[in-house]
């Protein structure tokens, strides 16, 4: 995608009766004459034919710069989690996520804790369509039946995220405002303030986003409950090319609202392999989710 920037261009100025430092600025552009300071030429220039910096592009086009960077069809992604709360010791738990992009917008998404057999049976397949709604589905060992949740309100209790987290924020729900430019760390970022858009599900009505102004990648995400008081803290802090893709590495979340931390590290990613449908039906999620 093309970034555009505007710059403002020189006019004419005509008349017949100009101040001295007016002249000799026209001199100087001629003749580059050097004996006037820099300030007085500042001074003298026509205001038309003073530089100027460079305006930021609309917040829309910073958000679809950073969507789409998420241009795989689909992905396998092994993570490690680390989870701190106020329960106890901090836990570990492996867990791989399997997502499949659909045709019509919508994706398939798995994932599989098998590699943790204490929490195997907190492994779902989750469908998002593309209008925003999602349905997750687990297996529960101890009465041989499947359970299934169509809100994205609701809080997984071993991450405490919603399925709109897990959907990497479903950011397609808000409009967005260009409030600022900052740093994050040595990183130069826009900062954008998403608003729910009319009639959308979701627990945050507003999001704000850090991104990148040199490629457009995700540093931090903020979002907010009905109170307006900041309920998570999403902050990116390694990231990698895998395969031509820009791939998040390494982030943590911190979940203020439920006093929960969470340390996410990619241990292994591919991109574009051949993700058979099977692997989100309710029978595979059976047999990875059964002891």
């Amino acid at each position: 995608m093309k970034i555009l920037f505007g710059h403002s261009r020189g006019g004419k100025v005509s008349g017949s009766r100009f101040s001295l430092a007016l002249m000799c600025a026209s001199l100087l552009a001629l003749s580059a004459c050097k004996g006037a300071s820099e300030n007085a030429r500042l001074k003298a220039e026509p205001a038309g034919r003073a530089a100027t910096a460079p305006s930021a592009p609309a917040a829309n086009e910073i958000v679809g710069r950073f969507r789409a960077l998420d241009n795989s069809k689909n992905s396998t992604v092994q993570v490690r989690v680390t989870i701190q709360d106020q329960a106890g010791p901090p836990r570990s738990i492996q867990m791989t996520m399997y997502r499949k992009r659909q045709d019509d917008g919508g994706q398939k998404l798995l994932m599989d804790l098998s590699a943790s057999p204490e929490e195997r049976d907190r492994s779902a397949v989750i469908l998002f369509g593309p209008d925003g709604a999602a349905e997750a589905t687990r297996f529960i060992q101890s009465n041989n039946s499947f359970v299934t949740t169509t809100t994205v309100t609701g809080e997984d209790s071993l991450f405490g995220m919603t399925l709109q987290e897990l959907a990497d924020g479903q950011t397609e729900k808000y409009d967005y405002t260009l409030t600022g430019e900052e740093a994050v760390g040595s990183t130069p970022v826009y900062k954008v303030e998403g608003k729910l858009k009319p009639a959308v599900e979701s627990k945050f009505p507003r999001l704000v986003m850090s991104l990148s102004k040199d490629n457009g990648s995700l540093r931090v995400a903020e979002f907010y409950d009905s109170r307006d008081e900041l309920a998570r803290r999403l902050t990116v802090t390694r990231l990698e090319e895998v395969g031509g893709h820009l791939t998040r590495m390494h982030w943590n979340v911190d979940n203020m609202a439920r006093g929960k931390k969470l340390d996410f590290e990619v241990v292994g990613v591919k991109y574009d392999t051949n993700l058979n449908d099977s692997l989100f039906s309710k029978e595979y999620l059976k047999r990875i989710s059964s002891r």
